[in-house]
């Protein structure tokens, strides 16, 4: 049972916070402690699912009202360094050698500067007229920046128009960093009608908490304030044990629940109608919802997903097609279409870059899915223009290697091409399946035999970057879920071009990775260490289930069907279903990458997990042995 401290005690925990109080004394002012607070008997307030509605009988002589929502998510505004209490207590040792080489002393130059990153939670549908409201303890004079709408002079009060406002995590820089969040809200001023004020809102979250006060708007005092709580006895949850076809479709139908509650609903955000690629269980909030190539494998998910018999998603079959499909056009419209732009027909695939190979991945795993279902001409044409960037950029660079990404605030492409770039390789093949066009075939060649050559070590493993000006690739990390896109990309190789040698290069790989599965099916972060030094690889055991099936398919091998479900097994043994709402469905991380670039060691739920997860299912379901 989820319940919301009491005004008192809420206040008490916040104060002993680092930084970041969601709600202090100043902020209800003096009448706080006067014994205003909590003052229900004069608030009614009513809740029916995500909608609460107040009204408050006043006197004559207030004709205007200001309603401050404060919500439970912000008792503590994360900063973008913060150590979880999970994390390994040895120092430097999780990065120094295993992870990220020099992450730590990035981590620790970070803390030591000016300025800081916090990410205040707004989890309310957002009015007509509403806006976001920062107070500030002010230590001296200084910046900040919200949303990445410019550095500007910092003030004891902030508010933040509801146009600049995204939902869910909300980016604050503060510089100096002494300069601290005394509260933070939204606002919307309200008109006084005989007497009474009536207001509504809708929440993001079913199980919101939180504050709510109404202060006079010309004299800031704080007329009446009332805690909203949330002691719903959730039902218990279990799609079952073992496997079984309806153990299957069950863990689907959660699956398809929670990815479709990660949409963007925000109209006013760039990214309005795609997904957030991180739950965040830590800070109760839905993170980073740029990352445009991920929504690929949510889209196949849910599309398929529609047509199987018995997948309960809480909406109609048609209107989860009809998801799969927004998700679709939304993606299109993220291409850079400007044919002078340097990276022209590349795919704005994160707030800061145009990934040649991530746009291709969506052209695999988003585009050409929805293709096959609707006949929408589009994808073939987006996806002609982006396999036209790739061969644009092996024409430039003869072959040998091609920038991972090009970043729009240098505006130049960068240095260095990973081993994730097999990614695209689904990308090429599939436009080929669809077309039948040689174009696609022999480009589809053309980057996995310059992959090969630049990254394939004596051991048939690839080394993790190649860099432009040296020419030569760093030595393998082992990062499970990376060489997971590396079977994936060379799958979908080999299924156009069987006569090149691809499978043979997947099933080198496969054994080598294969070997170190635990015995219940998972797989470590890094497959040359253990679980108990790295944690679970949660995305690479939902991911590795699917391609072990395909592996299965395509060579009739026992060992990977066995495997591969084993794997599924796992991930459906740890699928959520605890007391946070939000997280029902999803599949929780721990471990350096589980926020994938921040939030290491916090429990999280990174939506592709999910998505993964569930095509991985779907391949399942489509084998003999499961089916009806």
């Amino acid at each position: 049972m989820i319940k919301y401290d009491g005004r008192r005690s809420f206040i008490a925990k916040t104060a002993t916070m680092t930084a970041g109080l969601a709600v202090s004394v100043s902020a209800l002012n003096a009448g706080c402690a006067a014994g205003n607070v909590g003052n229900s008997g004069n608030i009614k307030l009513k809740r029916y699912g995500r909608s609460i509605s107040i009204s408050l009988s006043l006197s004559d002589t207030v004709n205007l009202v200001d309603i401050r929502l404060f919500s439970g998510a912000n008792r503590y505004i994360f900063e973008y360094d913060d150590v979880s209490p999970h994390a390994p207590k040895v120092e430097n040792e999780q990065t120094k050698d295993v992870w990220m080489p020099g992450y730590d002393e990035m981590a620790a130059a970070r803390r030591q500067s000016s300025r800081e990153q916090r990410f205040p939670v707004v989890d309310v549908v957002l009015k007509e007229g509403m806006e976001a409201v920062i107070e500030f303890d002010l230590k001296q004079s200084g910046e900040y920046s919200f949303n990445d709408q410019g550095m500007k002079v910092i003030a004891e009060e902030i508010r933040i128009p509801k146009e600049q406002i995204e939902y869910w995590g909300n980016s604050l820089i503060l510089d100096p960093k002494t300069n601290s969040i005394e509260s933070f809200y939204l606002s919307s001023g309200v008109i006084v009608v005989d007497s009474m004020v009536n207001f509504e809102f809708d929440t993001l979250r079913d199980d919101w908490v939180g504050l709510i006060s109404v202060h006079n708007a010309d004299t800031k005092e704080l007329i009446a304030s009332t805690d909203v709580l949330w002691d719903a006895k959730l039902s218990e949850v279990s799609t079952g044990t073992g496997l079984s076809r309806q153990r299957m479709i069950r863990s689907l139908s959660w699956a398809t629940r929670f990815v479709l509650d990660c949409q963007n609903t925000n109209p006013k955000s760039d990214t309005y109608g795609g997904e957030f690629l991180i739950y965040d269980m830590s800070a109760k909030t839905r993170l980073r919802s740029a990352w445009c190539w991920a929504w690929g494998p949510s889209a196949k998910m849910l599309l398929e997903s529609s047509a199987i018999k018995g997948v309960d998603a809480g909406i109609s079959s048609t209107a989860l097609r009809q998801r799969a499909v927004d998700i679709g056009h939304n993606t299109l419209r993220r291409q850079i279409i400007d044919p002078t732009h340097p990276a022209y027909g590349a795919i704005r695939t994160s707030a800061g870059e145009a990934s040649t190979v991530d746009s291709l991945f969506l052209v695999g795993w988003g585009w050409m899915p929805l293709y096959r279902a609707t006949g929408d001409r589009r994808y073939i044409e987006a996806g002609e223009k982006v396999a036209e960037t790739i061969n644009r950029l092996m024409d430039e660079h003869e072959d040998v290697w091609i920038p991972q990404a090009y970043v729009f605030e240098r505006e130049d492409w960068k240095e260095i091409m990973s081993f994730e770039s097999s990614m695209g390789l689904p990308g090429l093949a599939g436009l080929y399946m669809e077309t039948g066009d040689n174009y696609y075939l022999d480009t589809t060649i053309r980057l996995a035999d310059l992959l090969i050559r630049a990254f394939e070590k004596e051991n048939g493993l690839w080394g993790v970057f190649f860099k432009g000006k040296t020419k030569k690739s760093s030595s393998v990390n082992y990062w499970t879920k990376a060489f997971g896109y590396i079977i994936d990309g060379l799958i979908e190789a080999h299924k156009v071009a069987p006569d090149k040698g691809y499978l043979k290069k997947v099933i080198r790989i496969t054994e080598q990775v294969l070997a170190t599965q635990a015995p219940d099916g998972s797989f470590a972060v890094r497959f040359d260490r253990s679980v108990e030094f790295v944690g679970v690889g949660e995305k690479a055991t939902a991911l590795w289930s699917g391609l072990l099936i395909r592996l299965y398919k395509l060579t009739g091998n026992k060992t990977y069907f066995t495997a591969g479900m084993k794997s599924l097994e796992w991930c459906m043994d740890h699928q959520y279903f605890g007391e946070d709402v939000s997280a029902r469905g999803g599949i929780v991380g721990r471990s350096w990458p589980s926020g994938i670039t921040f939030r290491h060691w916090f429990d999280v739920i990174v939506t592709y997990t999910v998505s993964f997860f569930g095509n991985s299912l779907l391949e399942a379901l489509s084998l003999d042995e499961w089916k009806e």
